[in-house]
C-alpha cells in the first residue's frame, strides 16, 4: 500500500545494526537445529511437526518492520498497523529523520475517518520534519476532511516551493511521485507529468510497483484503459499480496470485460474482505442490477471500515432516491459531506449513478453542484456533458467538451467526443413531425424518409397504446461506423453487439453500414428504440431495465410477427432447467450475463413478463404500473397496487413460462443425438426410428440427403421439422426452399421461402430469391412488399430498388418509383440518362414540374439525343404555364455526377435516345 524507505542516520543507523545482529543471531539458531547441534527446545512451539520452529524463525527473520506493517495494511487492519508503526517511531526518538512511520499512522487514521487524530498526527510529524513532502501529500486529504480547504492549497503548494528550492533532496522515487501528484492536482497537464516526471522515473526504477500503479492510476483517471491494464498487471507481479492494484486492474476493464473485472475484485477481497475501494465497486454492479438489498449490505460492511467513507454515504442517497425518500436521501448526501463540504465527488457520484438509470435531468444539478465546489473537477463536467448531449442540449453539451478537450488532451473520452462531433457535422439532418434525425448524407438519401415515416407511424401507435404525450423534438442519430454509435453511446470504443440505445429524447443507433454482414432489421431496432422513448417518457426514466427491454420486445411483435424474439430449442431448454430469472431479479440478468445467448434470453424473458401480465391483468393495469413509477414509487411497490405482489408474480410468471415451454413443439423429441459426425443416411435414419419426432435427427438426415442429391427423399424429414416446429427452425425452411429449386417446384419453393421470411425477419437470400420469383411471374404487389422487406435490411445495395422501380412502374405507384429512383441515382447508375429520364416522367405525373424538368434536362446533358427526354421536356414547357413552388419531396436531392456520356449504356435504349 505504501512503501518505507529507511535512511539511517545516528541512533538509526546504531538501531538498524542491532536489529541486524538479532536476526544473525535468529539465523543461526535455526541453523543449529536444522543440523541437529541444538535441541528443539531451543525453539518452543506448540506445533507437533518437529520443523515447525525452524519455519516460525524463517517467517520471522523474513518480517521486518516495514514488511510486518505492509502485511497489515493490505489485509485491511488499519487500527493494528497504526498501532505498530506509532511503536516503531516512538522507538526511533525525537532525532529519527524516518518520517514514514508518521505518515503511515497519518494514513491509517484517514483510512478509518479519525480525521481529527490524523490532523494531529499531521501537526506534530510536520514539526518533526519540516521538509518533507511525503507527509505535506497526505495532509492535502487530510486538511480537506478537515474541512480546511485553504490549507490543503497551502499545503500543495508548500510541495511544488520545497522541491522547486531543494530539487536533489526529493529525487528518490517515493517523492517524485509525490511531486507528480502534486502537479496534477494543480492541473499540469497530464502528458507533461508523464514526459517529465513518471517516465524517466519508471525508466531509472522499471521494477518499481509503485510507480507502475502511479502510471495506471492516472491512465485511469483519464479512460486510457488499456494503458492502466497493462501498468496494473506489471505492477501485481512485483507486488500481488497489494489489493489496492487488483482493484484497479478491476477497474481497468470494468467498460470492457465483466469476467476479468469480477475475477480482479475477487483476488483484491482474497487479500482484503474489507478492501473499500472493491466493495465500493460490487456496490455499483449491484445498484446496477437494482439489487439494492445486496448494495445496502454492502455499504454496511464499508462504513464499519470508516464511518464517514463520503462515496459510501453517497451511495446510500442514490439508493433514497430510487426508492423515493427524498429527506433520506438529503440527510445522506449531507452525511458524505459532513467533514468535506466541498467534496465534488458527492455529487459527481450520485449523479452519475442516477444517469446510468437514465435520469440525465436529475443528474445535472448533482453535476452543475460538484463543479461549484470545484470548477476544474472534469469527471463532473465529462458526466454533464454527457447529460447534456442526451437531453438534446445539445449546444452547451458540445461547449462543455470543448472545453474539457482544451483542459485535458489526454483524456480519451473528451477526444473521443470532439472528434465525433466532427463527424457529426458532415451528417445530413432530416426532420418532421417533431423528429429531428441525423444520417450519413448518402445514406440519408437512401431510406431516410422510411426512417421518418416509421417514426411517424410509431408514434401513433404507441403514444395511443400508452396513453403518451411526448416532449418534442426526439432526435435519432443513425452511425455508419460502429465506433461513432460506441463513442456517441458509451463515450468509448466498444459496445459490439449493441444495435440501437434509447436516453428518453435521443435514440443512437448502428446503420446496416456498421453491422457487417450480420444484418438485423432497421425497422424493428428502430420501432424497439422508440418505444424506449414512450415508456422513459411516461415513467419520468424511473422504471427497471427488465420492464423498459420487455415491452419494447413485446411491441417489435405486436407490430410484426417477424420482428422481436420468440421461443425456439435453447429457449425451451433454459427455461425448463434452471436459468428462468425470478420476475424480482431480471434487471441483474442484463448485468454480467454468463454467455451472449444468456443475454439475448433476458430480452426474450423480460418480454415474456410483459406478455404475461397484459394477458393475465390487462393493458391498463400496466399503464397504471408505469403511472405509478413516474410519481417515483419503487416497482415493487407499484406491481403490488395495480397487478399482484412480487413474490407472487415470481410464483405465477414461472408457471407460466414453464408451460409456455412445455407447450413449445410438445410431442417432439428432444435427446440430443450421439452419432459421429460420418454417419450414415441409413444410421440417421436407424437412430430417428429409435428416437421419432427428433429435429436434430431429421435435420442431420436431410441434410445428407441433400447433399447426395436425394432431393425427393430430403423433403418428409424437413416437412415433418416444420410439423414440429413451424415457428422456430428457419434452417429446415431454408434447406427445403433449395430441394424445391432441385426439383424446379417454383409454386412450392415460394410457399417455404415466404413461410421462412414470416419467422426470420433478417433473411437477405430468401427475400432476394422471393424477388426474382414474383418479378418473373409479374406478381408486382409482392414485388414491391419483398423488396421493401429487403431495403428493411439492407437499404445500402441497388438490388431492392431497382426491383421496387420495376414494379412500381408496372403498377403506377409513382412516389414508390419516386422514392427508389432517387436512391438509385445516388448509386453510381450505368445509365444516368435513362434513370433522370423515368424519374423526370414520374415528377411529372405528380405535377412537379420543377423536378421534373431538372432530371429532364441532366437525361439530355447525358444523352442531348435522347428523343423521348426532348418530348418530356416539351410536355414539361408546355404544362408550366405558372411557376411551379419548389418540391418539397424533391428540396433536397442532390444531383448525381454529370458525365459527358453515360457509361455501358444498354442497346435497347440507345436506339431511342439517338434522333
Amino acid at each position: 500500500m505504501w512503501s518505507i524507505k529507511r535512511k539511517s542516520r545516528g541512533v538509526d543507523i546504531f538501531l538498524h545494526k542491532m536489529e541486524k545482529l538479532v536476526r544473525s543471531i535468529r539465523l543461526a539458531i535455526g541453523t543449529l537445529v536444522l543440523a541437529g547441534w541444538l535441541p528443539m527446545a531451543w525453539c518452543q512451539t506448540a506445533n507437533s511437526d518437529p520443523f515447525a520452529p525452524v519455519q516460525d524463525i524463517a517467517q520471522v527473520l523474513a518480517e521486518t518492520n516495514e514488511v510486518r506493517v505492509e502485511r497489515l495494511l493490505q489485509g485491511g487492519d488499519f487500527a493494528a498497523a497504526a498501532e505498530l508503526a506509532q511503536s516503531f517511531d516512538d522507538q526511533l526518538s525525537e532525532f529519527s529523520t524516518v518520517e514514514d512511520w508518521s505518515n503511515i499512522v497519518a494514513r491509517c487514521q484517514l483510512a478509518q475517518g479519525q480525521y481529527d487524530a490524523a490532523l494531529r498526527t499531521l501537526d506534530a510529524a510536520l514539526v518533526r520534519f519540516p521538509q518533507s513532502i511525503r507527509l505535506r501529500h497526505v495532509g492535502i486529504e487530510i486538511s480537506r476532511f478537515n474541512n480546511q480547504p485553504q490549507r490543503s492549497v497551502e499545503l500543495l503548494t508548500e510541495i511544488i516551493e520545497l522541491v522547486d528550492d531543494d530539487n536533489w533532496r526529493y529525487r528518490d522515487v517515493e517523492n517524485q511521485l509525490v511531486l507528480a501528484d502534486a502537479y496534477l492536482l494543480r492541473q499540469l497537464d497530464a502528458k507533461q507529468v508523464i514526459d517529465k516526471i513518471l517516465g524517466p522515473t519508471k525508466n531509472k526504477n522499471p521494477r518499481h510497483a509503485g510507480c507502475l500503479a502511479a502510471i495506471a492510476r492516472l491512465a485511469l483517471d483519464k479512460n486510457d484503459y488499456q494503458l492502466a491494464a497493462e501498468n496494473f498487471r506489471q505492477a501485481i507481479e512485483l507486488q500481488p499480496g497489494n489489493p489496492d492494484l487488483h482493484c484497479g486492474l478491476a477497474q481497468s476493464f470494468l467498460p470492457s470485460d465483466p469476467e476479468k473485472t469480477a475475477t480482479a475484485i475477487e483476488a483484491a477481497l482474497q487479500l482484503n474482505p474489507q478492501h473499500v475501494d472493491s466493495l465500493l465497486l460490487l456496490v455499483d454492479q449491484k445498484v446496477s442490477s437494482e439489487d439494492y438489498v445486496g448494495a445496502e449490505k454492502l455499504l454496511q460492511q464499508i462504513l464499519t471500515v470508516n464511518p464517514h467513507q463520503p462515496i459510501a454515504w453517497a451511495y446510500r442517497a442514490v439508493l433514497a432516491n430510487l426508492d423515493n425518500r427524498p429527506a433520506q436521501e438529503a440527510e445522506y448526501r449531507e452525511q458524505a459531506l459532513k467533514h468535506w463540504s466541498g467534496n465534488p465527488a458527492v455529487d459527481q457520484t450520485i449523479g452519475r449513478e442516477l444517469s446510468q438509470k437514465y435520469r440525465f435531468a436529475e443528474s445535472v444539478p448533482y453535476q452543475r453542484r460538484a463543479l461549484v465546489y470545484d470548477n476544474n473537477y472534469l469527471p463532473a463536467k465529462l458526466q454533464l456533458a454527457h447529460d447534456l448531449l442526451r437531453l438534446g442540449q445539445e449546444l452547451e453539451g458540445w461547449l462543455l467538451a470543448d472545453e474539457i478537450f482544451d483542459a485535458d488532451q489526454y483524456n480519451v473520452v473528451a477526444h473521443n467526443l470532439v472528434k465525433l462531433r466532427e463527424n457529426l457535422a458532415n451528417f445530413r439532418t432530416l426532420e418532421g413531425n417533431g423528429f429531428v434525425v441525423r444520417m450519413e448524407t448518402e445514406e440519408s438519401y437512401l431510406y431516410g424518409e422510411r426512417v421518418l415515416e416509421l417514426l411517424t407511424r410509431a408514434q401513433t401507435v404507441l403514444c395511443a397504446r400508452y396513453n403518451v404525450k411526448l416532449e418534442m423534438p426526439i432526435f435519432i442519430e443513425i452511425f455508419p461506423r460502429q465506433q461513432d454509435f460506441a463513442i456517441r453511446t458509451f463515450g468509448l470504443p466498444g459496445g459490439n453487439g449493441f444495435l440501437g440505445v434509447c436516453f428518453g429524447r435521443l435514440i443512437t443507433m448502428n446503420s446496416p453500414a456498421a453491422q457487417g454482414s450480420n444484418l438485423t432489421n432497421w425497422e424493428s431496432v428502430l420501432w424497439h428504440e422508440f418505444c424506449h422513448v414512450v415508456t422513459l417518457q411516461k415513467t419520468k426514466n424511473r422504471m427497471p431495465r427488465w420492464l423498459s427491454e420487455g415491452i419494447s420486445v413485446y411491441e417489435e411483435r405486436q407490430s410484426d410477427p417477424a420482428w422481436g424474439q420468440t421461443i425456439n430449442p435453447k429457449y425451451r431448454t433454459m427455461m425448463l432447467g434452471a436459468e428462468l430469472t425470478p420476475v424480482s431479479q431480471l434487471s441483474g440478468a442484463f448485468l454480467n450475463p454468463a454467455s451472449p445467448m444468456h443475454l439475448q434470453f433476458a430480452y426474450y424473458q423480460s418480454s415474456l413478463v410483459v406478455e404475461y401480465l397484459i394477458q393475465e391483468y390487462g393493458r391498463e393495469s400496466l399503464n397504471q404500473v408505469l403511472d405509478e413509477l413516474a410519481l417515483g414509487t419503487p416497482i415493487n411497490d407499484a406491481l403490488r397496487r395495480h397487478l399482484a405482489p412480487i413474490e407472487f408474480l415470481d410464483q405465477k410468471f414461472g408457471e407460466f413460462a414453464i408451460q409456455r415451454a412445455s407447450e413449445y413443439a410438445a410431442d417432439a423429441n428432444w435427446d440430443e443425438p450421439d452419432l459421429p459426425i460420418t454417419a450414415t443416411a441409413d444410421q440417421w435414419r436407424t437412430w430417428n426410428g429409435e428416437h421419432p419426432r427428433n429435429i436434430a435427427g431429421l435435420l442431420a438426415l436431410a441434410q445428407i440427403l441433400f447433399v447426395d442429391g436425394q432431393f425427393q427423399s430430403a423433403l418428409a424429414p424437413l416437412n415433418e421439422i416444420i410439423d414440429i416446429d413451424p415457428i422456430a427452425t428457419p434452417s429446415a425452411y431454408v434447406l427445403l426452399a433449395k430441394v424445391y429449386r432441385q426439383l424446379d417446384d417454383q409454386n412450392n419453393e415460394r410457399q417455404t421461402l415466404e413461410r421462412l421470411i414470416a419467422v426470420d425477419v433478417n433473411s437477405i437470400e430468401p427475400l432476394e430469391r422471393l424477388l426474382e420469383l414474383s418479378s418473373a411471374a409479374e406478381q408486382w404487389p409482392v414485388t414491391k412488399t419483398y423488396a421493401r422487406r429487403l431495403i428493411a435490411l439492407n437499404p445500402l445495395i441497388p438490388l431492392p430498388f431497382r426491383y421496387l422501380s420495376t414494379a412500381a412502374e408496372a403498377t403506377h405507384d409513382d412516389p414508390a418509383l419516386i422514392e427508389s429512383l432517387r436512391a438509385l441515382a445516388r448509386m453510381n447508375p450505368l445509365d444516368v440518362a435513362d434513370l433522370n429520364y423515368r424519374l423526370a416522367g414520374a415528377f411529372f405525373r405528380e405535377n412537379d414540374l420543377r423536378s421534373a424538368k431538372r432530371h429532364v434536362l441532366i437525361a439530355l446533358e447525358q444523352a442531348p439525343r435522347f428523343q423521348d427526354a426532348h418530348q418530356l421536356l416539351l410536355n414539361i414547357v408546355k404544362h408550366a404555364a405558372e411557376p411551379t413552388a419548389p418540391s418539397t419531396t424533391d428540396a433536397n436531392f442532390q444531383e448525381p455526377t454529370k458525365t459527358t456520356k453515360p457509361p455501358n449504356s444498354p442497346a435497347g435504349n440507345e436506339s431511342k435516345k439517338i434522333l
